[in-house]
């Protein structure tokens, strides 16, 4: 059997099952791993910038520090010979001391900004930072600010004590430049009195440039450590996403087999339906070619009853009727004879009506002859006669115009239905209501009998032969009871477009 997928009502699992699928899930996330390592770069330089910027100020602070405690002390003195750019002390206070042992060295005054600035010579040389102080109005060319200091000095005088930039080169990390304010102090006017700068007011900045390659490399291990766990991380995912891709490569493989076993089910299903329905159609055609016959046979047995045996009886009561005449009147010698006649004359009258209602059992000629109307009127009033119950009879038409067939499963339901009250009903009244219309003819017999449980089936060949009765013309029966309720039988039969009820 060839059976062609269904590509409308494919398991979801077979669109993510492709090889496709692992390839973008791979590479998402892959991405994913690749945004989350450079976030970490960018969070360890962040943080390589700012554990430089915090060095930076700490090591002005720690000078100015040292330039306010010298200041305070009002300078100290050091050894002439061991004081640097002796040339710029040329105005410094000068001391003679003599040691111990009696030799004389001179000792010369530094004061708190000369100190500073020995400080960052050593710094500068011994650690690679490069510390300096300078200003917009210059005492020493030297000391010229150069763009970024002019910046930040313009900045330190709109109130701010701080600012650091890191400024980024072509090759390696670049620099951390921090610059805090130096404030005019009394000892400063002496140098920079023409400076015009009050006291307290700003003088110029302290400035450090550190480089920032030196914070980086200290923070290789972690940048290191991370990239390892980042490799991992990628590296397990990669292989959950792997494991669930095959998982759900597995399951929709068994989902398309277990989608082609269905449909193969259902093909082999859908096949005996087939057969099913067309046994039950030859079933129903030979059904219905047995309730041709069968009633066929009945009117031709009807037929001959009727003529035959009917008109045999008849000459017989005739007959006997002219015999019993012959005989004399009673007491006379012929009595006996005479009563005999008379006898035989009774059965000759009973069989007649017996034959009649026997005839009109297997096939009433009313219908045959006067309609359906008539036959179930004549039916109906034979039933109540019979029976002593009970029974309404209501039709919309004085007569129905309808197919053979029609008519005679419309007889026959009502007969059955009411040789069913009379039997197992117990019912103190019925009735029977046929209603035509242009496509169809209703039908109801109903009773206020004991009823029955509908919803329990009944192996009764009376409701199977008016459920096939009415199938075969491509109507409908139902059948509503309830035990102590009553019965209700109600059917519809198709009319032929071409004829009028």
């Amino acid at each position: 059997m060839n059976i062609t997928p269904n590509t409308h009502h494919a398991s979801p699992l077979a669109r993510i099952a492709p090889p496709i699928t692992l390839l973008l899930a791979a590479m998402l996330w892959t991405v994913l791993v690749l945004i989350s390592l450079w976030t970490q770069r960018e969070q360890l330089n962040r943080m390589a910038i700012e554990l430089a910027r915090i060095d930076a100020i700490a090591n002005l602070k720690k000078d100015m520090a040292i330039r306010k405690w010298a200041s305070e002390v009002g300078g100290i003195f050091i050894n002439e010979a061991k004081a640097p750019n002796v040339d710029n002390y040329s105005e410094q206070e000068r001391l003679q001391a003599q040691r111990l042992t009696g030799e004389n060295f001179t000792l010369i005054s530094l004061t708190s900004i000369h100190i500073l600035m020995g400080i960052q010579e050593v710094s500068n040389k011994e650690y690679g930072s490069k510390e300096r102080l300078t200003s917009l109005q210059l005492h020493n060319p030297a000391n010229a600010p150069d763009q970024w200091e002019t910046q930040a000095l313009k900045t330190l005088q709109q109130g701010s004590q701080v600012v650091a930039d890191a400024m980024p080169q072509k090759k390696g990390h670049g620099l951390m430049r921090v610059m805090i304010p130096m404030r005019m102090e009394e000892e400063c006017l002496e140098c920079h009195r023409e400076t015009l700068v009050p006291v307290g007011g700003l003088r110029g900045g302290a400035g450090v440039s550190i480089d920032l390659n030196t914070y980086w490399n200290a923070q290789e291990p972690a940048w290191r450590a991370i990239q390892y766990w980042h490799i991992g991380i990628w590296l397990v995912g990669f292989a959950t996403l792997f494991a669930y891709w095959l998982f759900l490569r597995r399951r929709a493989a068994e989902h398309a087999h277990q989608d082609i076993e269905r449909r193969e089910n259902e093909a082999i299903l859908q096949q005996h339906k087939i057969r099913l329905e067309a046994s039950e159609a030859r079933l129903r055609e030979l059904a219905g070619f047995l309730q041709s016959v069968r009633e066929e046979e009945r009117t031709r047995i009807a037929r001959e009853l009727h003529d035959e045996l009917g008109q045999a009886l008849t000459a017989l009561r005739i007959d006997l009727g002219w015999l019993r005449g012959k005989c004399g009147v009673a007491g006379g010698p012929e009595s006996a004879a005479a009563e005999r006649v008379a006898s035989a004359l009774g059965v000759v009258e009973h069989s007649i009506v017996s034959l009649r209602r026997i005839s009109e059992d297997l096939r009433p000629a009313m219908l045959d002859s006067l309609g359906l109307a008539a036959a179930i009127e004549h039916h109906v009033t034979q039933f109540s006669q019979r029976t002593d119950l009970p029974c309404q009879l209501w039709m919309n038409r004085e007569e129905f115009d309808l197919p053979g067939d029609i008519a005679t499963a419309v007889f026959r339901i009502v007969q059955e239905a009411l040789t069913n009250i009379a039997r197992h009903a117990t019912a103190t009244a019925a009735s029977v209501t046929i209603e035509a219309s242009e496509r169809e003819i209703r039908l109801a017999v109903s009773d206020d009998g004991c009823g029955f449980d509908a919803t329990v089936p009944k192996k009764t060949f009376g409701l199977l032969g008016m459920h096939e009765r009415v199938a075969l013309l491509g109507g409908h029966l139902d059948i509503d009871s309830v035990p102590g309720q009553g019965t209700r039988i109600t059917g519809s039969l198709p009319l032929p477009q071409d004829v009028s009820p």
